[in-house]
């Protein structure tokens, strides 16, 4: 259902919005909040389901900065201290409290069902100025005589056949996967080395631990991937794992009987999931991570999954999503404020921090896929200092430009260097036999 009535769209706006997730809201709440005439578009009726329900700490204070905070710790959330990761087959755990982070200020988050989340924050950019229209579908953005400069879109609205233009000083591109303007800037690249797709459903119900601890991420890593089981403060769970891309098209059954034979075949989350009934379909997303070489441009921008997606395993989805959302805002407003136009040269920061903080949650990413990572990941960190600085990048802090955890995520990758230099000295690792890991193949080798 469309929240604005369509007919009373104008033919030009300040700002157009693309796409209703964190991304778009974020982008759409920070620019109505100044004041500017934004209209965002989203092709989908919320709620809507949605994965990338684990938040991070360093979340809370940007829902703060927007104005949601409150909206959101009042709807009933799952609170959530930190994570706890198992190997499968190992006693090898590894326990993450957040307040442990050299910032002691970020020491909890949330879990979130997103289509409730995702509906609240719309709701709060409608509220907060911007023109809401759901269930229109934005065909393409438009640019000037030599396409260099964005200067709207056309879109098919909910109550309408035909496309209308609507003009914009500036569109943000906030469509996720979809990757709406992707297509015309040369198209999105795929990580090779994050080559995973994912299947996933929710629980009525798991064995969750007692106390505080009972919100926590599980982790469940596995000789080739990784399993996630999010709590949600209604004793429910979302289960989902992430496995190798050729594993998942080379499945001779249907993602449901992969799934559950996927099940069956983790102890770990087979007892977890003891008595539980699934609550939902099976769903599945292939080919998991890629980036976009070129994010922004005269009078446009990409935020959230339209620009990159990264393999989830540490939550980070979300975070990048909102927080590149707000940077690409704050860029919008000062160069509207400043002379009526937004550039190319004005995405500067924006592009600079969204891609340092990807950088450093993809190190860790690839790492951990990474046999002698994992074996400094779960074994006990040889400096306080060390496990600070991972906790703290695990929380989130991966756009901080703080010199401690600049040394001490240095300090931890020296450790993962040696250990790599070790086992290529000695052959494979008593963590990698143990484990059952199988080294994959580089892309590109022949067999």
């Amino acid at each position: 259902m469309s929240l604005a009535p369509t007919t009373s769209l104008p033919g030009e706006v300040d700002v157009i919005v693309c796409g209703g997730g964190p991304a778009g809201s974020t982008a759409a709440t920070v620019l109505g909040r100044r004041g500017y005439s934004v209209v965002l578009f989203e092709r989908e009726t919320f709620p809507r389901f949605h994965i990338g329900e684990s938040l991070l700490p360093w979340n809370v204070p940007l829902l703060e900065r927007i104005g949601a905070l409150e909206k959101i710790r009042s709807s009933g959330v799952q609170v959530k201290y930190g994570a706890r990761f198992y190997h499968q087959g190992t006693d090898k755990t590894r326990f993450v409290n957040f307040a442990n982070g050299l910032d002691a200020r970020h020491s909890s988050s949330f879990q979130v069902k997103r289509a409730e989340f995702d509906r609240l924050l719309l709701d709060h950019s409608r509220e907060s100025g911007a023109t809401i229209v759901e269930g229109a579908r934005v065909e393409d953005v438009r640019f000037d005589e030599k396409k260099r400069r964005a200067m709207g879109v056309r879109v098919t609205l909910p109550d309408e056949s035909i496309p209308r233009e609507i003009r914009a000083k500036v569109v943000v591109d906030a469509t996720g996967r979809d990757t709406l303007m992707a297509r015309a800037l040369g198209g999105r690249q795929r990580d090779l080395r994050l080559d995973r797709s994912s299947a996933f459903a929710h629980y009525d119900t798991f064995q969750r631990a007692e106390g505080p601890a009972g919100g926590d991420i599980i982790v469940i890593t596995t000789p080739d991937g990784w399993w996630w089981l999010i709590p949600f403060s209604d004793g429910s769970v979302s289960v989902g794992i992430v496995m190798p891309s050729r594993r998942f098209k080379a499945r001779k059954g249907t993602v449901e009987e992969l799934f559950e034979e996927s099940v069956a075949a983790t102890p770990e989350v087979r007892a977890l999931l003891a008595g539980a009934r699934k609550t939902t379909e099976i769903r599945a997303i292939p080919d998991f991570s890629y980036t976009t070489p070129r994010t922004s441009g005269d009078g446009f921008c990409l935020v959230g999954d339209a620009a990159c997606f990264l393999d989830p395993v540490f939550s980070s989805g979300v975070l990048m999503a909102m927080t590149s959302a707000e940077l690409a805002a704050e860029a919008i407003d000062r160069a509207l404020r400043s002379r009526g136009r937004v550039d190319a040269s004005d995405f500067r920061r924006f592009e600079r921090v969204s891609r340092k903080g990807a950088a450093r949650f993809s190190s860790f990413v690839h790492g951990f896929y990474e046999p002698h990572f994992l074996e400094a990941f779960y074994s006990d960190a040889p400096n306080k200092g060390i496990e600070k600085a991972v906790s703290t990048i695990l929380a989130g802090g991966v756009y901080e430009e703080s010199w401690e955890i600049t040394w001490w995520n240095f300090c931890f990758r020296i450790c993962i260097a040696a250990l790599w230099v070790g086992q290529k000295i000695r052959g494979k690792g008593d963590f990698e036999r143990a484990a059952g890991i199988v080294i994959p193949e580089k892309p590109g080798r022949a067999n």
